[in-house]
């Protein structure tokens, strides 16, 4: 591993930079980073085992050549499965505007917008693919310590690379997956939306499976296989997520914990804790007190 990039942590999720940031990281990672999105793109890539990282709702189990591309406005953060785990990972954002300014080059992403996205956050390139990938960011990296006359021109031309292989990925992969499979993918993810949609109603796997007219042991199975959850854990994460967003944006705890879907306060108490650390009132205070809930960057 080459250490001579490694950038030092930092608790920032606001670009400084006009087109890229780009991080290489090794180090003790946070247990939990609270959700938030961004203005910007982000792209992930894991070097190591021990991370989940999960993107309006989708959980993926993260390794080494795999990529998570996150578009502007999608809520998303990472979770490590081991207290003091040490993390190596790539981090990139790309300012919105320095992605358009490269469509030009770039005939398949601009394609591609967040909605196409959807869902769609887990990039699984061929290894040469991913190789190719990596030696990018670390012609990046070298560019960025270098800082001369040719480097913001050479750094247009290795983004918009990178750019081509993440479209490259995206674009084909829908030609790949066999008429079910598509048709399976299609139907879970008109389910994962009625979720999203509908915190306040009951979201048994019964009742979803009524509404959605399939057998509940299959449903959740396939669902479980898209997603990467079981429906039980989906409706769970979601309405905690949704619940956290109302309270750090102003709600009262308890008009969160009602509008999004838990009926019983002590439930939602102890699931709220268990996943965010912090009580549902101390979030509240913390808020009112003007502390700013800003979680660390990835």
């Amino acid at each position: 591993m080459d250490m001579s990039y490694v950038s030092p942590f930092i608790v920032r999720q606001v670009m400084q930079q006009d087109d890229f940031e780009i991080f290489h990281r090794v180090d003790t990672a946070p247990g939990f980073i609270t959700p938030h999105s961004h203005d910007f793109y982000e792209m992930y890539f894991p070097r190591s085992e021990g991370v989940t990282y999960i993107v309006d709702g989708h959980r993926y189990k993260l390794g080494p050549g795999m990529v998570v591309l996150i578009p502007p406005g999608q809520t998303h953060y990472s979770d490590v499965s081991e207290a003091g785990l040490k993390v190596e990972r790539f981090v990139l954002w790309l300012n919105t505007s320095f992605v358009q300014s490269l469509t030009g080059l770039l005939p398949r992403f601009r394609k591609l917008s967040p909605e196409d996205m959807k869902g769609r956050n887990l990039i699984v390139p061929d290894p040469e693919t991913y190789e190719l990938m990596i030696g990018l960011l670390f012609s990046l990296l070298h560019e960025k310590q270098l800082n001369d006359v040719d480097s913001a021109s050479l750094n247009r031309l290795v983004v918009a690379q990178l750019l081509i292989h993440i479209s490259r990925v995206l674009s084909n992969a829908p030609s790949g997956m066999t008429g079910r499979a598509a048709r399976r993918y299609q139907d879970m993810m008109r389910v994962y939306e009625y979720i999203s949609a509908h915190l306040k109603d009951p979201l048994s796997v019964t009742e979803l499976s009524e509404i959605f007219f399939m057998d509940k042991n299959t449903l959740n199975r396939q669902f479980k296989h898209v997603t990467g959850m079981t429906l039980a854990e989906c409706v769970r994460r979601k309405r905690l997520d949704a619940a956290y967003t109302m309270i750090t944006h102003g709600a009262a705890v308890t008009e969160a914990c009602h509008e999004c879907g838990f009926s019983d306060y002590s439930a939602f108490y102890r699931a709220f804790k268990q996943v965010f650390g912090i009580s549902p009132s101390a979030c509240a205070g913390r808020r009112d007190s003007g502390v700013r809930l800003q979680p660390a960057a990835e």
